[in-house]
């Protein structure tokens, strides 16, 4: 279980939105599971295009499939990730180098 899934919810008010309902949905699956490390969601803003992206680690699956994300193929290269919910020790251990 190690894809990761990415959802692509656009900018402003819409996707201030979508990241509230995903934050507020994360957090009864996080303590519900025994807030295991590694179950983390994090976006990333393109200046490019003005999108907001989330992406759900593999621990997050349910949380991606309830928001129709899609499986992300890429590495991470070259994208500023922040965390947006889940312990901040998942940083360190869904992206050791």
């Amino acid at each position: 279980m190690t894809t990761w899934y990415s959802l692509e919810i656009g900018e402003g008010e819409a996707a201030k939105k979508i990241i509230k309902r995903v934050m507020d949905a994360f957090m009864p699956k996080y303590v519900g599971a025994g807030q295991p490390l590694g179950m983390a969601i994090f976006s990333n803003y393109s200046e490019a295009s003005n999108i907001v992206t989330l992406y759900f680690s593999p621990k997050a699956l349910s949380l991606a499939i309830q928001f129709g994300a899609s499986p992300h193929e890429d590495a991470f290269v070259d994208l500023d990730l922040s965390l947006l919910v889940g312990d901040q020790v998942s940083v360190e251990f869904l992206f050791p180098e």
